[in-house]
């Protein structure tokens, strides 16, 4: 595998990661907005859970949330970018291709943090699934945008000039 296909990989791994979380954050502002709660008391629960698995204390703990919840975006896109580079059946060749794969992983990875901050903070599963529903619906976005991503990048990476292939 060339570096300059890792090194793409890398780089719009982190920009999908990045501008998914985003938009999920976006989407998420305006759908507690509605409902009329607080979307930055939901971070605090983010932070507590790491704070508390950690066995530490902070009064509210929302910068601490908000620093895990975009790191595990940003995170996340890095690995799965280069995951599609270095493994030959996770191309994303094409964007239907890569956003199931990339909603997949998402939803997998959401609903198991999802599940041990329930289980760090002791809150019972009936409690959390509005949660869980909430995280099918804004992991399905952030899937979407990282595998958009990461197939325009990938297909980005290969122009084709007289039948022949070239590679940046």
């Amino acid at each position: 595998m060339e570096k300059t296909s890792i090194a793409r990989g890398i780089r719009y791994g982190i920009v999908g990661g990045l501008i998914g979380t985003i938009v999920t954050d976006l989407v998420s502002l305006v759908i507690f907005l509605i409902i009329g709660e607080s979307l930055p008391d939901f971070y605090t629960l983010f932070g507590r859970s790491f704070l508390t698995l950690f066995n530490l204390q902070a009064d509210y703990p929302l910068w601490q949330g908000l620093t895990l919840h975009y790191s595990i975006g940003i995170l996340t896109g890095l690995v799965v970018g280069i995951l599609t580079q270095r493994i030959s059946w996770l191309k994303f060749n094409t964007y239907r291709r890569s956003i199931l794969i990339a909603v997949i992983i998402t939803q997998i990875e959401g609903l198991t943090l999802f599940y041990l901050m329930s289980l760090i903070l002791k809150i019972p599963q009936s409690e959390m699934m509005i949660v869980y529903i909430m995280g099918i619906f804004l992991h399905t976005i952030w899937g979407t945008c990282l595998g958009s991503i990461l197939c325009f990048g990938q297909q980005r990476g290969v122009l084709k000039f007289n039948d022949s292939s070239v590679s940046y």
